[in-house]
């Protein structure tokens, strides 16, 4: 990826933030990026995820969301037939596999972490900083070939959540990126930081169709639940690992 080419980068996580009411089915907290190329998402992954909708009869604005895919759920209710479901699934694994994107992956057993730390952090924090560490790519490569990324679109979990992970992104801004001791994930400085990623997040309503954000959402949950079941020959996590570049899990 050369300096000539801005990059998109899109958020999504997988279970939640919240410490205090740990689910033991899925303890974790998964956040996914999404690194693409701006032209090339405009002009071929987005028409793309376009006529697969038309393909299996859904209307442009049914947003692909993980959860209502997995429970056959509102737009979706005919993923009970069981051809129908099948097909479905082969075209999205096969529109995965087709398309030039890269996914880097933080997963943060929230049982663990708790007790890892002396003070209480945010586990979406923690992992977002170690998330953008590894999309800066490895130390050795050269400043000029690191993905020069012009926008963070994250989706938006609420006005006074969004403008927490607003200041955090600041911070990194001024402060850099921590590893918070992720063997890894590197620490990076505030200047590569300023350089290899834009001013501010992007957030999006959950009811806006975007498609790089569908498509993080999708990928979210089955590396999550790898991670929870260590176990990584789930058909979809064996699609996504083509594209994977990197998996961390936190603490």
């Amino acid at each position: 990826m050369g300096s000539v080419s801005n990059y998109l980068l899109f958020i999504d996580e997988s279970g939640t933030h919240d410490m205090a009411n740990v689910d033991p089915k899925f303890p974790v907290f998964a956040l996914l990026g999404l690194l693409v190329g701006e032209k090339y998402y405009a002009k071929t992954l987005v028409p793309r995820v376009r006529r697969l909708k038309k393909a299996h009869g859904l209307q442009p604005d049914a947003v692909l969301h993980s959860r209502h895919i997995r429970q056959w759920e509102g737009d979706f209710g005919f993923l009970r037939d069981p051809q129908r479901r099948q097909k479905f699934y082969e075209d999205l694994n096969q529109l995965f596999r087709c398309l030039r994107v890269r996914l880097y992956a933080v997963v943060i057993n929230k049982d663990r972490f708790r007790d890892h730390l002396f003070i209480p952090l945010n586990p979406y924090n923690v992992s977002l900083s170690q998330l953008l560490s590894l999309v800066c790519g490895p130390r050795w490569i050269p400043g000029p070939w690191r993905a020069n990324v012009a926008r963070v679109i994250a989706e938006s979990r609420g006005r006074r959540e969004d403008k927490e992970l607003q200041a955090v992104y600041q911070k990194f801004r001024h402060e850099g990126l921590s590893s918070f001791g992720a063997r890894a994930v590197q620490n990076r400085q505030p200047s590569t930081v300023a350089r290899l990623f834009p001013s501010r997040v992007d957030f999006v309503r959950k009811s806006r169709v975007v498609a790089g954000l569908e498509l993080a959402d999708l990928a979210a949950y089955p590396v999550g639940w790898s991670e929870v079941h260590q176990r990584w020959d789930n058909p979809s996590y064996l699609v996504l690992a083509e594209k994977l570049k990197a998996v961390v899990t936190f603490p």
